[in-house]
């Protein structure tokens, strides 16, 4: 098992063997670099024995609390003080940390596993339990290696994929008899390896002044203290620089705090496209010309991307629903060959602040639910008159003005995927509605929450941590930070969007720091390559061999709806549908089928 994590801890790897109990760890060196902070971090006096992966960006602040309550340290490491913040509080410690997490602690004393995830899930646990035992790692690769059965694909989680391309809704994945525990979930196992994962953190609104002015100042002060704790670190420090206005405004933040965190010259990371539509060169050198950095580019190029898919996929672990998470992978492939262990990353603004086309209909059908035809007349205006047409908003207004099971049905065949897949998967698992939590009265931000918790944040956080992890590095989110996320579950709608322009807030409050050219974008470039052009070029012969040999595989798939999707992709049409299905038996190909 720690053989197949070496990637994700080059620095060093550990094993506890007790009672019981077997933990395995590899490390990745970011606070205290000492020997004295390797895992398994272990206890004797306490029986407590650690293994964690991720980062405490508030430790030294539970350093200092634990010390006043009598705690000694010996570290000066942040794994440490979760193993002492356990100790004094038990799970209550949960809702103490800021940070990105995935832990496992052994109570030897009282013969209990106890498991933990953080609040959104940027760092994954998986498990595989059966007759009394429990595995357990930060990839499912490491279980496979241990109980290779559980190679067995998860036949609901392809029919989700395939019928409405969703990835990572729940604690299912595509392999059965492995789960992962939920973000904001932990687990106490027993000595007969029961347990109920129990939620530690819903989301909820922080209270945000009246007055929009302080409101914005409130948002810049959390963002830029989320930020300054996400610096900490004992080795070199950089950030993702897309172009847009999410990691630009990271970048200008770090800008800005650089005398206080001794930044001397901070390192930029950016994917670049051989397409106008898609590539932001210009946007990112707006920036670096404004603020002192050492900035790094990679051309992302098709050619590359078939080179690497074998890679790709056998670290993403699950089809990879498009060519977007190879330009990720290569901004991380640069941040090592630059030797820049940490990135900063803008991850999480789009969802908590409707930064989506789609939020431009969710937010007509809030202003239709309480009779103000009138502003969604202003809206359609706005609209309009930045990106000249309405369809999309009146579309996804009507959408999201459905409940959400009719919704779910009608998305199954707008998206045309059920009659792709085999009569015996239609039979057993349609349809494919996946509950979300609705933690507000306010249907709007339920809407939200569902984008932030379901059915689109969980999917680029595992993007974001198997690509980083897989050249050792670390992605560190600052808009995921709880406390800036309450707020802005907090903040009225005419601050996230108001006259077709979404991320006010965001906007206003780096309004100085980062370049009006960036912050008045009329645009909203997805962080992707010209897949529609690599598709029907380099790609074309990969896509038709996949469409071909899925074709013969009659258990998942109906061979002539596969066999019309071809077609219909030689043609130059059913792009989405026919990348769904090559993606699902690569899948097959790279991990079912071995």
């Amino acid at each position: 098992m720690v053989a197949c994590l070496r990637h994700r801890g080059p620095d060093g790897e550990g094993t506890y063997f007790g009672r019981g109990i077997a933990f395995g760890h590899t490390r990745l060196a970011i606070i205290d670099l000492s020997d004295a902070s390797d895992q398994p971090f272990r206890d004797e006096a306490a029986g407590l024995t650690l293994i964690f992966n991720g980062e405490i960006y508030n430790y030294l602040e539970l350093r200092a609390e634990l010390q006043r309550l009598g705690h000694e340290f010996r570290t000066a490491g942040d794994t440490e003080v979760l193993l002492r913040a356990f100790e004094q509080w038990g799970p209550d410690c949960l809702s103490r940390l800021n940070g990105m997490f995935a832990f496992a602690i052994w109570n030897e004393r009282a013969g209990e596993l106890f498991l933990a995830r953080d609040r959104f899930g940027k760092k994954p646990l998986y498990l595989a339990r059966s007759d009394g035992r429990v595995l357990f790692a930060s990839e499912m690769k490491a279980i496979q290696a241990v109980r290779p059965e559980l190679r067995a694909p998860n036949l609901r989680s392809v029919y989700r994929y395939i019928v409405r391309g969703d990835l990572d809704l729940d604690h299912e994945t595509f392999f059965e008899g492995i789960e992962c525990l939920p973000a904001a979930h932990y687990l106490m196992i027993d000595g007969r390896g029961e347990a109920r994962p129990r939620c530690y953190w819903e989301p909820s609104a922080a209270d945000v002044p009246k007055d929009r002015s302080e409101a914005i100042e409130g948002f810049r002060g959390l963002l830029f203290d989320a930020v300054r704790i996400r610096l900490r670190s004992d080795v070199p420090v950089g950030s993702s620089l897309s172009g847009g206005i999410d990691s630009s405004s990271i970048v200008a933040a770090i800008n800005a705090l650089r005398t206080e965190r001794g930044v001397e010259h901070q390192r930029t990371f950016s994917a670049r496209f051989r397409s106008p539509r898609h590539d932001e060169g210009a946007y990112i050198a707006r920036l670096t010309e404004r603020v002192e950095v050492d900035a790094h580019d990679v051309w992302v190029e098709p050619e590359g991307f078939l080179e690497d898919f074998a890679k790709l996929q056998y670290h993403q672990e699950e089809p990879i629903a498009s060519t977007s998470p190879y330009a990720q992978w290569l901004v991380m492939r640069l941040a090592q060959e630059n030797q820049t262990t940490v990135l900063l990353d803008g991850q999480g603004a789009d969802e908590l602040l409707a930064g989506y086309s789609q939020a431009h209909g969710m937010f007509m059908a809030h202003w239709l639910r309480r009779g103000r035809v009138d502003r969604v007349g202003r809206e359609l205006v706005a609209y309009g008159r930045r990106y000249h047409g309405i369809r999309e908003p009146l579309m996804f207004g009507a959408y999201y003005s459905m409940p959400g099971r009719m919704r779910d049905r009608l998305a199954a065949r707008l998206f045309g995927g059920r009659g792709v897949v085999s009569p015996d998967l239609e039979r057993e698992f349609a349809p494919a509605y996946a509950p979300a939590p609705s933690p507000f009265p306010d249907r709007l931000r339920n809407e939200l929450v569902r984008w932030q918790m379901t059915t689109q944040l969980p999917e680029l956080l595992r993007y974001a941590d198997r690509n980083s992890m897989a050249f050792g590095r670390e992605a560190r989110m600052p808009f995921l930070d709880h406390r800036l996320a309450e707020y802005c579950m907090g903040l009225p709608p005419a601050l996230l969007l108001e006259g077709a322009t979404t991320k006010l807030v965001l906007r206003e409050a780096m309004r100085g720091y980062v370049p009006d050219a960036i912050l008045d974008r009329r645009d909203k470039v997805a962080f992707s390559p010209p897949q529609q052009r690599w598709n029907h070029t380099v790609l074309q012969p990969w896509i038709e061999s996949m469409l071909k040999a899925a074709e013969k595989r009659s258990s998942v798939f109906q061979p002539k709806a596969v066999a019309k999707a071809l077609r219909e992709f030689q043609d130059g049409k059913g792009d989405t549908m026919a990348w769904r299905i090559s993606s699902t038996e690569a899948w097959f190909q790279a991990f079912a089928d071995r």
